[in-house]
């Protein structure tokens, strides 16, 4: 009972801590003391303040059980969303894998790239020094035909100043024929008759001895009449055939001096043209080659404009406007490097009247990167072609050009 009674007390002692549990005002017990009511009131207090507590605590382990049970919702979210984040985490990491075996061969290709435009580099190199080489060949071989062809020339024009004066030998000779053959015929003409009434007087006169003889005589005569005939008839057609023979002759003369001289005719055309041809062989002759020779780190303007030119046949490059312009129609070989500066990316276009027909590419993933191509255009008389930039800034040279624009006829 001692102990219910210190209980009591104590409890009655702590209402101001109890009240947070009851909720309420802390109540006054103190009259019990002064009252000296039962123990049975006491006790009922104790019961109802007992109660009280375990609603409150009640309340209280409902909340924190509806507590628990939030977050046991939100822990179960969260692990979703950790399930789903650590999904994403590895489909990352693939994606990653792949951008980097992508990127691994990207930078394999721009490797081969780089290779093959430095064997185009090369073949250009060797292309430009044996176009060279063909010219100074070509020009040597034009000048030995040339020489080659005056020598002949001087040759047949001697060849031909011969032919010419035994051709008026020959036309002298058969002139002297033609005046000297009537002449011989009419002396042996002349002769034969003289012998022939030579021996008819003679034979005249031996008919007067004797008739047998007369009569031989007269068969004789006709015999020489018949032979005389023959005679005449043989030398006409001597000289007749004689005299188309030569007739054939020199006309087969003059025929072979108008061959010769339409030949000689024919190649002084033929060394005129050829004189010509060289003459025009040098003047088509076009190409140049212009670079940079300085740094830009922020360049970002419209034409890249080479200054420093290192050839220019035909002068058909303007080292002011950076523009190329064609002089006459035909087909054109062009070929742009570009070095980019430090980190910087650049992308440049080969453009023909406006409209870009190729683009290089400086791409920014490593430092000093080259980007490099090569258009073959077909030009017309007054077109004209330059260097553009498409994107990025920037370029990289040197004293001895390393950013360059070269272009030749073909």
């Amino acid at each position: 009972m001692w102990t219910s009674i210190a209980l009591g007390f104590f409890f009655l002692a702590q209402t101001n801590s109890l009240s947070p549990l009851t909720d309420g005002d802390p109540q006054n017990i103190t009259s019990v003391d002064k009252s000296g009511d039962s123990k049975t009131d006491v006790f009922r207090q104790l019961l109802n303040q007992e109660t009280l507590i375990r609603m409150t605590m009640d309340k209280k382990v409902q909340g924190i059980l509806k507590d628990i049970i939030e977050m046991k919702g939100i822990l179960v979210t969260n692990s979703q969303r950790l399930n789903e984040a650590e999904k994403e985490i590895v489909n990352l990491r693939k994606e990653n894998q792949a951008l980097k075996a992508e990127n691994l061969r990207i930078n394999q290709v721009i490797s081969q790239f780089e290779n093959k435009f430095g064997d185009i580099d090369e073949n250009i190199t060797d292309i430009a020094r044996g176009q060279t080489q063909h010219e100074r060949n070509w020009n040597k071989n034009i000048e030995r035909f040339q020489e080659n062809t005056s020598k002949i020339l001087d040759d047949i024009k001697i060849e031909v100043r011969y032919l010419s004066v035994t051709l008026l030998d020959l036309n002298k000779h058969t002139m002297e024929l033609n005046s000297s053959i009537p002449s011989l015929v009419d002396d042996k003409f002349t002769r034969y008759s003289a012998n022939l009434n030579t021996s008819m007087v003679e034979m005249s006169h031996m008919l007067l001895t004797t008739k047998d003889f007369q009569e031989n005589v007269v068969y004789n005569l006709s015999a020489l009449e018949s032979n005389q005939s023959r005679i005449k008839i043989l030398l006409s057609e001597t000289l007749n055939s004689t005299i188309n023979t030569i007739r054939s002759e020199v006309e087969q003369s003059q025929n072979a001096q108008l061959k010769l001289s339409s030949a000689v005719s024919s190649l002084e055309v033929f060394r005129m043209n050829m004189s010509l041809l060289n003459s025009c062989a040098k003047e088509t002759q076009e190409g140049f080659t212009v670079g940079v020779t300085s740094i830009n780190g922020g360049w970002s303007g419209s034409i890249l404009i080479f200054p420093h030119v290192v050839t220019s046949i035909g002068n058909g490059y303007n080292p002011t406007t950076g523009k190329f312009t064609a002089s006459k129609k035909g087909t054109y070989v062009f070929f742009v490097t570009v070095n980019t500066d430090s980190k910087n990316y650049i992308y440049l276009d080969i453009v023909h009247n406006g409209a870009s027909k190729v683009r290089t590419m400086s791409h920014n993933s490593a430092s000093y990167m080259t980007g490099t191509n090569m258009a073959v255009l077909e030009l017309s008389k007054g077109d004209t072609v330059w260097v553009s930039r498409n994107n990025g800034q920037s370029y990289y040279s040197h004293s001895v050009p390393i950013t360059t624009f070269s272009g030749f006829l073909l």
